[in-house]
């Protein structure tokens, strides 16, 4: 059972790790908990897998050690292969501004009719409608009403787009919040909980990771919350990840939290995944040479240990063309710039979203805002007509 987490603080380094050489199950750090965070109670099969302190991978790799390598090698390198839907680039403005409004299905027509009568009756007057101005104007955009303007070269955001907010594909952790440097330092627990998987029940790690088309086929996350909701079954393999990402802080996002594995010798096709929202974290697990991200034309290496942000509307992709797995924790959270009754608002919107297309949500035809009168004047009480003269009248009302 998890307790509270203390604030995670520079601890002596315990014993350095092996060489890379070793087998995966000697790789790990020797036991013991880290100071502030109690460990569970392990089996002697793992006793040896936890970490003894949060900075001990630090000073192994000042050492000249590296961590062990989780999952994965290849026999042989190959040539990354690169599947997924290829960006369309360069985006033209001009293009954008001749852009006609679109037709919206009559799907589509009910679902806005209803969210929009939802956020007038329960977010306007939680958070005052002067503070939602720029929720609506992307209700605009995502309806296709006003077309998306000039974006900076390299972003592509269609329809999702939302107003006001800085847009640059690299990010310094520093302009994002203390929580990102917080999960930095508690990486040993990530790293510690995903070896564990890996060396004693990989299958699973397999078996419920999700791959899609854009991704590729060396691509697969093992989804650990998603629009807002931890999924039990994943998320008991990582209790101290959850734990570290919840007293962190993090502003999460609505795709949530990914430990996210690139096979040797695969890679990620360019893309943009179109919403300018919400910006990701990658915190490195397990990094080999030769792994790295181009994103709005600038490639960068993954950070073993560190983190990246980066801005995902932008087209990127990755390249592993080492023999060994990449694994990265990835946290989606909401963009520095979104208020939080924005944030809020947007939680609502992609919440409401989910249980429309899960049909959890049904439509009903709106009432006429005239109903109620007209229900006034023609009703028994108020004295617009009687039962007899409905009756003498022979009226089909």
């Amino acid at each position: 059972r998890l307790v509270p987490m203390a604030p995670l603080s520079v601890a002596p380094a315990g014993p350095l790790l092996r060489p890379l050489s070793a087998p995966l199950a000697s790789l790990r750090l020797s036991p013991g908990p880290a100071p502030g965070l109690a460990a569970p109670s392990p089996s002697p099969s793992f006793a040896s897998a936890r970490a003894s302190t949060v900075f001990a991978t630090a000073a192994a790799a000042a050492a000249g050690l590296r961590v062990g390598r989780l999952g994965r090698r290849s026999s042989a390198k190959a040539k990354a292969t690169h599947r997924g839907r290829v960006s369309l680039l360069p985006r033209r403005a001009a293009a954008q501004a001749e852009t006609k409004p679109k037709e919206l299905s009559e799907r589509q027509r009910q679902f806005w009719e209803m969210l929009e009568e939802d956020l007038e009756d329960e977010v306007v007057p939680e958070f005052g409608r002067e503070n939602l101005g720029r929720v609506f104007e992307f209700i605009k955009y995502c309806k296709g009403e006003v077309p998306i303007p000039q974006l900076p070269e390299g972003q592509e955001v269609d329809p999702e787009y939302f107003p006001g907010l800085r847009a640059k594909p690299w990010w310094e952790p520093e302009e994002c919040g203390d929580w990102i440097e917080f999960i930095r330092e508690g990486l040993p627990y990530v790293q510690g909980e995903l070896a564990d998987l890996v060396e004693e029940d990989e299958q699973s790690l397999i078996s419920d990771s999700v791959q899609n088309n854009v991704m590729g086929d060396g691509w697969s996350g093992f989804r650990l919350q998603r629009l807002g909701s931890w999924l039990q079954k994943n998320s008991s393999r990582f209790p101290q990840t959850v734990q570290l990402l919840k007293e962190s802080g993090a502003p999460l996002a609505m795709r949530g939290v990914i430990v996210a594995r690139q096979a040797p010798n695969t890679g990620v096709a360019p893309h943009s995944d179109g919403r300018n929202i919400f910006l990701t974290a990658h915190f490195g697990l397990s990094i080999p040479e030769e792994c790295d991200m181009t994103v709005g034309g600038e490639t960068r290496p993954w950070v073993e240990d560190g983190a990246r942000v980066i801005d995902t509307s932008f087209v990127h992709s990755t390249r592993n063309e080492s023999d060994e797995d990449r694994f990265v924790l990835i946290v989606d959270f909401w963009h520095p710039d979104l208020t939080r009754p924005e944030w809020e608002a947007l939680e609502y919107i992609y919440d409401f979203r989910t249980r429309f297309e899960q049909g959890k949500v049904k439509y009903v035809p709106k009432v006429p805002k005239d109903f109620w009168e007209t229900l006034q004047l023609y009703s028994a009480w108020g004295g617009a007509y009687s039962e007899e003269t409905i009756k003498d009248n022979n009226s089909s009302f």
